[in-house]
């Protein structure tokens, strides 16, 4: 069986059901509040060798770069792997980088045991070998990329339990922040209602050591994996882990970015702008700030114009 782990983080049980019938019941809530959807298809051309597959040497995780053109997201957004295993980066979508970076400098390029892909396009398979199991970030360097949010975690540190600096913790305080993230998690909280092991993902992962400019963005990248398990509740477990290759010949659905759902969010004229997730060499700004504002920066223009909920993709596995 070919699988691919993600943290387990939260509790509850698998809601995907036959069809996946709850989501579509949400979507039908979300087109009510966000607008309806548009559908566009695309394929996924190129495989991995082995998509995620055991053997004596460990485990290949896939990670996703970039679902659809202009979606600019790692899927998942974090993984855990052990020592030995192999990340296999697949591209979907044209001109992204996978670069290793450092938690205090998310979106600049690391001279601890670094690795780049270069710019690639779609259909291209770039691996590494898990040597440690300490965290590693990485993001694109495309120009611009980053700084809208494309960046994942490998092997993410856990929140100890109570902390305040949890994701769990830290999204409704940056909600009562900030309209567009309001109007953000409200949207991922209907397209999960009836997928609690999808809604609680990524929930444990520790934020304190990131640079407060990186909260919101962190934020936005757990929920569309969240929104990205719910509409294909056939590929995540009830133990966490996700089995791309369970959807056979069923097409996955690949939300539009989370930023879509902001796009009827009121700002005001005169509402500062937030950070970008760079900070290392410059000053952060404060969790409040970082999250007030901005996120309609965060999509790309055709996302934004008209509110999307969902568009379909068929991956070749």
């Amino acid at each position: 069986m070919n699988t691919y782990s993600t943290p387990a983080y939260g509790s509850g049980s698998h809601g995907g059901g036959s069809g996946g019938s709850g989501y579509q019941s949400c979507m039908q809530m979300c087109a009510a509040s966000y607008g309806a959807p548009t559908m566009a298809s695309s394929t996924w051309s190129a495989r991995p060798a082995t998509t995620t597959a055991a053997s004596s040497s460990g485990c290949t995780h896939t990670v996703i770069v970039a679902p659809t053109q202009g979606v600019l997201r790692y899927v998942p957004f974090a993984i855990n792997a052990s020592v030995g295993d192999t990340i296999a980066f697949v591209w979907n979508a044209n001109k992204h980088t996978v670069t290793k970076s450092s938690e205090l400098a998310i979106c600049n390029k690391t001279s601890d045991m670094p690795f780049s892909s270069g710019v690639q396009n779609k259909s291209f398979v770039f691996t590494q070998t898990v040597n440690d199991t300490n965290t590693t970030f990485f993001y694109c360097g495309v120009p611009g990329h980053c700084q809208k949010g494309m960046f994942g975690i490998l092997n993410p540190p856990n929140a100890l339990m109570g902390s305040t600096s949890s994701v769990s913790s830290m999204m409704p305080v940056m909600a009562s922040n900030s309209s567009n993230m309001t109007a953000m998690v409200q949207y991922t909280q209907m397209a999960t209602a009836n997928n609690t092991m999808a809604g609680n993902w990524g929930g444990n992962i520790d934020m304190s050591g990131m640079p407060p400019s990186s909260y919101q963005y962190a934020l936005e990248n757990v929920m569309y994996t969240r929104t990205f398990l719910a509409a294909n509740p056939e590929v995540l477990s009830g133990d966490g882990v996700i089995d791309l290759s369970s959807a056979g010949t069923t097409p996955l659905i690949v939300p539009n970015d989370i930023t879509a759902a902001a796009a009827n969010s009121s700002t005001s004229p005169g509402s500062p702008t937030s950070g970008s997730p760079t900070a290392g060499a410059t000053g952060s700004s404060s969790p409040s700030a970082a999250s007030t504002g901005g996120a309609k920066s965060l999509g790309s223009s055709s996302i934004l114009v008209s509110v999307v909920v969902v568009a379909s993709l068929v991956f070749a596995l």
